[in-house]
């Protein structure tokens, strides 16, 4: 019986895993550098395993590049009040792109398939004072040129602890002074 249900749940987890292979001739092509670039407003939902909107979020990126370069410099505001910030730093592979920042434990390994882009990493998140090391598959997927919409799946040990569904879009309106994430929040992303 225990062999059983081992050969059951190998197949359950397989059948959850994503064909990246299928997305490939998906159009318009996903270019991240050509996206990440300027202001961009993103908003989001945080979601238990079961579905249930935990916490809601608006966030505002600043995207620069160079030649083989990009960096983004985020400031996310939760519906809870709480602010969090995260620098990337992402460097052109030949398989795609790898990225760093403070929170991730490595470096998180992305590739472009067609419309969208596989971005997989370890992240670190406290939870009630306490430290927990998640693994995050991010699909990030090219709507139009100026709109982004992506799911994350974030796992512990293979086990399906929460999804973020997230909209990013470029903002080239947002005024050079003015607190950008303000901009988002009146503009209605959160």
């Amino acid at each position: 019986m225990k062999v059983l249900c081992l050969i059951f749940s190998v197949f359950l987890i397989n059948g959850c895993a994503i064909d990246a292979e299928r997305y490939r001739d998906k159009t318009p092509d996903f270019k991240f550098e050509s996206f990440f670039q300027g202001n961009l407003c993103a908003k989001g939902l945080v979601k238990s395993r079961n579905g249930q909107i935990n916490r809601k979020f608006a966030a505002d990126i600043v995207a620069s590049h160079s030649a083989n370069q990009v960096i983004l410099e985020e400031v996310f505001l939760f519906d809870d009040g709480e602010r969090q910030e995260r620098n990337w730093v992402f460097d052109k592979t030949a398989e795609g792109w790898s990225g760093t920042a403070g929170d991730v434990i490595g470096i998180a390994n992305g590739e472009v398939f067609g419309d969208s882009l596989n971005l997989k990493y370890q992240l670190k998140i406290n939870i009630d004072n306490s430290e927990y090391i998640v693994e995050m598959d991010d699909w990030l997927t090219l709507v139009d040129d100026s709109t982004l919409m992506g799911s994350t799946e974030i796992t512990k040990w293979g086990v399906n602890l929460g999804r973020i569904d997230i909209v990013i879009q470029k903002t080239e309106s947002l005024q050079q002074n003015a607190s950008k994430l303000e901009n988002c929040i009146e503009a209605g992303v959160l």
